[in-house]
């Protein structure tokens, strides 16, 4: 597989397009999942904001322990969202399901075709455009029960700053 071509007596080396376009969807693929991952944090919220007062940290810190370990389809189903809301999670659930162990080993053996990419990206793009509207209903929601948000200063402050690539890929 050529990952780039030499461009003759012109100097440097053009990128192999099927390759630039095989990169950027998994790219996509790779965004989409982490948005997955990261809206997991939102329905913790949830539940740690309906968390009985006067539990210890020791009891809070097993709640949490446990939600790390679920997945979340059961995130979902025990956050107990209004109706809509409800439907477009578990509709969330399904795709994130599907992406995770379907969708890129269907499509991974005609990846070496641009056009095919094209197509591909597309459909990342359509489901990274139903997450934005899902984030943002969920997001409202969370708000409106009163779920705080944290900010990059408070996160900062409990030693969870951006991490330093220098610290982490050396």
């Amino acid at each position: 597989m050529k990952l780039v071509e030499h461009n003759g007596d012109q100097g440097g080396y053009n990128p192999d397009t099927g390759n630039v376009a095989r990169f950027v969807v998994f790219g996509a693929f790779g965004e989409i999942l982490a948005r997955f991952q990261v809206l997991e944090l939102a329905f913790w919220g949830i539940l740690a904001h309906r968390q009985k007062r006067g539990m210890t940290l020791e009891q809070r810190m097993g709640k949490i322990e446990g939600w790390n370990r679920g997945v979340l389809g059961n995130l979902v189903a025990a956050a107990d969202l209004p109706a809509e809301l409800d439907e477009e999670a578990h509709r969330a659930v399904e795709a994130r399901n599907y992406l995770v162990h379907r969708f890129m080993r269907d499509r991974m053996p005609f990846l070496h075709d641009a056009a095919f990419c094209e197509q591909v990206g597309t459909e990342l793009a359509k489901v990274s455009s139903r997450l934005d509207d899902f984030e943002t209903a969920l997001g409202d929601h969370t708000r409106a029960l009163g779920v705080p948000e944290v900010t990059d200063d408070e996160l900062s402050e409990l030693g969870l700053a951006n991490p330093d690539p220098n610290l982490w890929f050396s």
